[in-house]
């Protein structure tokens, strides 16, 4: 197998080979013929810990039939808590969510549970008074896989608004993935409404529901950073005055950090958040400036608003069927939003493994940018087919001095461009990238 890394940064992480394509074994090799740390999951699946694939370039695998080798530190399930020696997720028995979450080189637990809630907790509330607000009901917890590479917890339980509830909780080398399974029912209503009947105004009003999953974090005096389209935005601080506080988009992530440490939370399905409360409760066309909400007072919690039929509009009026939202959690020390933003493009942009065609493949990358805090956005050939165009993105916020190292043969010629890929000011050596700017270079080939 080739594994292929498609970002500007060296990756380490672990890959799924599908049943069909490793069924010559479970032992696996690089190409030097070192053991790779592998294990054979329940669905038939052969799980890799690729370490080290440099950016844009492929490395090849070997799988072969013998025994998997397995890391000095295994991951495993102990009751209901899973634990690799760095981390550590203790699930609670009764309600499936994540009651304590704990880290090496950081002493305390960082899942807020005072408020009465747990990172991960399913929320559904009919209409809009929050004394309504109702959790799962109890919780079957199975072991899926159970290590050395990685660790699974099964949650099955009744929910309200569903007809059944799935949470799994997996465990890997830094991070613990959440998968939410929601089979949800249809909301009641009335779909021939009477004039001056109950059902007239249930566009507006009647029928509405949300579910909502709870991260509360206890991170002391920590920041929550969204990631938003090429910037970054601290809730209420980096507001525009009117700007809506009752919910807001996020992009792939989501960092709560004070100077010492912190948890990056990523979405890969559910783009909606509410900070601090359940606060999108304005139902239907609301037009009542009075009862949006005004400030967001500093809050390490936040909830994951994945469903609701609160519009007011000719769109169907109720969501039903399965859906999976899935989630990922990386607890860290210091604070760095540009890893952050390498760990959750790394998701979104997962390490690709494909059957080998031709000769081995090179692990000299075709570029590599330093430092790491300046990412690779997009690698192409230009539209003239004369060039190469790369798009930096200055990923820390702060102002870097790009570095980049191309294969042979070299560029002829780099010139700092723009969206029309036409030569602009010829740099040599170091292009300067400020923090959130994008700057587009074309590499001239010929």
């Amino acid at each position: 197998m080739d594994v292929y890394n498609t970002t500007s940064w060296e990756r380490t992480e672990l890959i799924v080979i599908s049943k069909s394509l490793s069924e010559a074994g479970d032992r696996v090799t690089d190409e030097d013929g070192h053991p790779v740390l592998s294990q054979r999951l329940s669905t038939g699946d052969l799980a890799i810990w690729a370490r080290g694939i440099p950016p844009f370039c492929a490395v090849r695998y070997k799988i072969s039939a013998g025994i998997a080798h397995k890391p000095d530190t295994p991951v495993k399930i102990e009751g209901t808590a899973l634990d690799n020696g760095t981390i550590r997720a203790q699930v609670d028995a009764k309600t499936g969510g994540i009651s304590e979450l704990y880290c090496r080189g950081i002493d305390n637990n960082l899942a807020d549970t005072a408020g009465g809630e747990q990172i991960n907790q399913y929320l559904f509330l009919l209409g809009s008074n929050l004394a309504d607000l109702q959790s799962n009901g109890p919780v079957k917890i199975t072991v899926e896989e159970n290590g050395p590479l990685v660790a699974a917890l099964h949650i099955e339980s009744v929910a309200p608004g569903c007809n059944k509830l799935v949470r799994k909780v997996r465990l890997f080398a830094d991070y613990v993935e959440l998968i939410n399974i929601v089979d949800k029912k249809r909301a009641p209503m009335n779909p021939n409404p009477v004039k001056g009947g109950p059902g007239e105004d249930w566009a507006q009003h009647g029928g509405k529901e949300s579910v909502q999953f709870a991260f509360p974090f206890n991170v002391k005096r920590g920041q929550i950073r969204l990631d938003i389209p090429l910037a970054v935005m601290r809730p209420e601080t980096d507001q525009l005055p009117g700007a809506c506080k009752n919910w807001m988009p996020v992009g792939r992530w989501i960092d709560v950090a004070n100077q010492n440490h912190g948890v990056t939370w990523v979405t890969l399905d559910a783009p909606l958040v509410e900070i601090g409360e359940v606060s999108a409760r304005l139902l239907g066309s609301q037009r009542n400036l009075d009862v949006w909400r005004k400030h967001i007072e500093p809050t390490q919690k936040f909830y994951s608003w994945v469903v609701n039929n609160h519009w007011g509009t000719n769109y169907r009026a109720y969501q039903d069927g399965i859906v999976a939202f899935r989630y990922a959690l990386r607890p860290h020390l210091g604070y760095d939003l540009a890893a952050a933003a390498r760990f959750a493009t790394g998701l979104n942009q997962p390490l690709i493994a494909a059957p080998t065609a031709g000769p081995n493949a090179t692990r000299v990358p075709l570029l590599r940018v330093e430092p790491e805090e300046v990412l690779v956005t997009a690698l192409k050939p230009s539209d003239d087919g004369k060039a190469w165009i790369v798009r930096l993105f200055g990923a820390s916020g702060q102002d870097r001095r790009a570095k980049l190292i191309w294969s042979s043969p070299e560029p002829k010629t780099i010139w700092v461009s723009d969206l029309s890929e036409k030569p602009g000011i010829r740099t040599e050596g170091l292009v300067t990238v400020h923090g959130w700017e994008l700057v587009t270079i074309r590499a001239d080939r010929v």
